[in-house]
């Protein structure tokens, strides 16, 4: 199993498919192509179809844009046979194509050439835990007289403990932002915000419920 880290991961939401991973290509293509004059970048099938949505042109453009000028080319009906979201980065100096290259985002942040991960860290898809099952692991617990939360420290870096306190505080901040707010998201689909209404309501039911969590 690979790190704790793999699983909580803070980045651009509200898709790690859709905003991380794309995100993530344009900061290691404008790394190679700091000398471009300007970029464009096909967006295709699925991140094309849903990508204004979820703002996958803004992740995009975060990077690209203080770099140099960028074009989004929006194509959600091709798709590329090696998976639905698929993205191809070109960078121009006057009108000669300096580079290119075409990514794809699998999932979680993480990226593919359709060969091979690309843009791992170190640690990066490696696995630490040497247990795969819960089984195994309670087992261990027996044996050992310790907690899970103790083979976690023997596994993982650290930092695990400080990582995860990051993770926690930006759940929270998510979620007090949530409720701060009314309206609508931001995008093009001018979809409402409900997690106010939520609580509203939520806080309306039995207290026998709130107590287990139910609501």
């Amino acid at each position: 199993m690979q790190s704790i880290k793999e699983l909580f991961r803070i980045g651009n939401g509200p898709s790690s498919s859709h905003t991380m991973g794309p995100k993530k290509a344009a900061l290691l293509f404008t790394e190679a192509q700091s000398d471009a004059e300007r970029f464009v970048v096909t967006l295709y099938g699925s991140l094309a179809a849903t990508g204004k949505g979820h703002l996958t042109d803004e992740a995009i453009l975060s990077v690209m844009e203080p770099v140099a000028p960028t074009t989004i080319v929006w194509q959600p009906k091709i798709f590329l046979p090696f998976h639905p979201n698929a993205l191809k980065m070109e960078a121009f100096r006057g009108n000669r194509l300096s580079g290119s290259q075409t990514v794809y985002s699998v999932g979680g942040g993480a990226l593919s050439d359709g060969e091979k991960a690309i843009g791992l860290s170190e640690n990066e898809g490696r696995d630490i835990y040497p247990m795969t099952t819960l089984t195994e692991i309670m087992e261990w617990c027996e044996v050992t007289g310790k907690s899970y939360w103790e083979y976690v420290e023997e596994c993982e870096d650290k930092d695990i403990w400080d990582y995860l306190e990051e993770v926690w505080k930006v759940m929270k901040a998510a979620v007090k932002r949530a409720l701060d707010n009314e309206g609508v998201l931001p995008g093009p689909l001018s979809l409402h915000r409900k997690a106010t209404s939520y609580f509203i309501k939520a806080k309306g039911y039995k207290a026998s419920l709130q107590s287990r969590g139910l609501v």
